[in-house]
């Protein structure tokens, strides 16, 4: 946890640190330390940028709202994973969407200097579930709110604020907790002192502090969705919803598929943050005319249409990489678009007091990626490990309006192997996604060569 509220929590860092007996660090400038002053252009295109990205509409339903804004938008379209992916939907959004988290929320927060704030600081003022968070995220709502079938704010907030008291992700709780109500819906598990009902808040927030504490059942979550169905027996493997041993976020994959193919590709698991795809769902018409020929940007922008889903996800692997290299907040580029690699590069120019393109910048991400692949492949991962739980390559998904009661489109995906092939081949990697000589030797990565 930094800053009071900020959670670096997936992977498994904090656990990493209390394997170590550490606690926190801790960074504290010394009293006169040396400082370079900024280049006077440096510190106009700062301010620019500021200004930029504040000006921004892209930006404003974070700022109005923080990240919660995405649950309306996301009930509507099939993409509010519910009961462990059985469902995209929920019918009963509006008890915790923005408009009803804002009832809670007492002032907002924002990283140092930041122009947007999307942070929210809310309170439940009585009852058993009464505290602050800095929080929910829109992550952490839906893991602990419709993927376990809790439709209370008050419970999902309050469960929020034990996750970050215990040093739990919040994701990859709720992930593992709705593995465990589905095994039960299936009859694979019994708990004696939780019925493991959808929507029961008792399992819900009892399951927490036992996996916190490795009680009981807890003591089987703790180990993660991939192990604990293992545990559980061979028929639970297929509600494991996880990557490489990572729970899945909180996208649903049969209709977000740039999402989709990037939680599989990703080198540390399923994670909406390494590629964060959104070109195409947010209809970013400006930035894909800006990176992508106009011939393919009809079927790019088609959220349904698989062909240049791939081409989507390097690029924005690229430049979400770009983005976690400077430390610059993914909201301002990759999903909002408010900064472009141009932007970035005429900063980094001023700063370094030379040339640096945009093109410079999205090779160096390029660079990062697969190196990154490169320590993956050292360690025996592959193609093999590339992959979807076949809940989304093999079962359809409903997608309805509410105003109807039939479904109004039915969601899947269609040809993930495709996908998965189209994307090895942009990257310049085998068939068993492995970097090929040519393309380390491109990106000066040589003595690398497997």
């Amino acid at each position: 946890i930094g800053d009071g509220g900020r959670a670096a929590a997936r992977c498994g860092g904090g656990a990493v640190m209390g394997s170590k007996n550490l606690k926190a660090i801790v960074v504290r400038a010394g009293r006169g330390a040396a400082t370079t002053p900024l280049p006077a252009e440096f510190r106009a295109l700062a301010r620019r940028a500021f200004e930029q990205v504040r000006d921004h509409p892209n930006v404003a339903g974070l700022r109005d709202w923080g990240t919660v804004s995405l649950v309306a938008i996301k009930n509507q379209s099939g993409d509010l994973p519910a009961r462990n992916h059985q469902l995209g939907q929920v019918p009963w959004a509006d008890r915790i969407d923005a408009a009803v988290i804002a009832r809670y929320t007492r002032k907002t927060k924002g990283c140092f200097a930041c122009p947007i704030r999307c942070g929210r600081v809310t309170r439940v003022e009585s009852g058993p579930h009464a505290g602050d968070l800095e929080g929910p995220e829109y992550e952490s709502l839906d893991a602990l709110g419709p993927m376990c079938w809790i439709d209370d704010p008050e419970v999902i907030i309050h469960a929020n604020r034990l996750c970050n008291d215990l040093g739990l992700d919040t994701i990859s709780t709720g992930v593992v907790i709705a593995l465990a109500m589905e095994c039960h819906q299936r009859g694979l598990l019994d708990d004696p002192d939780f019925s493991l009902e959808w929507g029961d808040v008792d399992t819900v927030l009892g399951l927490i502090e036992r996996i916190a504490h490795r009680q009981a059942l807890g003591n089987l979550l703790a180990d993660g969705a991939r192990r604990a169905a293992e545990a559980i027996g061979p028929e639970a493997a297929r509600y494991a919803m996880h990557v490489k041993g990572m729970e899945l976020p909180r996208q649903e994959p049969r209709v977000a598929k740039g999402f989709g193919l990037g939680h599989a590709t990703s080198n540390r698991g399923a994670d909406h943050l390494y590629a964060l795809p959104t070109i195409d769902l947010a209809s970013n018409l400006e930035a894909a005319s800006r990176f992508f020929p106009p011939e393919i940007i009809p079927a790019l922008m088609d959220p349904d249409d698989e062909t240049y889903k791939p081409d989507l996800v390097v690029f924005s692997e690229h430049y979400c990489a770009v983005s976690d290299a400077l430390g610059v907040c993914k909201f301002t580029t990759a999903e909002t678009y408010a900064l472009f690699p141009d932007d970035l590069a005429r900063g980094l120019s001023a700063l370094w007091g030379r040339e640096v393109t945009a093109e410079d910048l999205l090779t160096a991400g390029e660079r990062i990626v697969n190196l990154e692949r490169l320590y993956n492949v050292r360690l025996g991962l592959s193609r093999t490990d590339d992959r979807l739980p076949t809940r989304f390559t093999g079962e359809p998904l409903d997608v309805q309006s509410f105003d109807h009661s039939e479904p109004t489109h039915v969601a899947r995906l269609r040809d993930f192997d495709r996908m998965l092939a189209r994307y090895y081949q942009l990257r310049g990697w085998d068939e068993n996604g492995i970097p090929t000589p040519e393309t380390l030797q491109r990106l000066e990565l040589d003595k690398w060569i497997l």
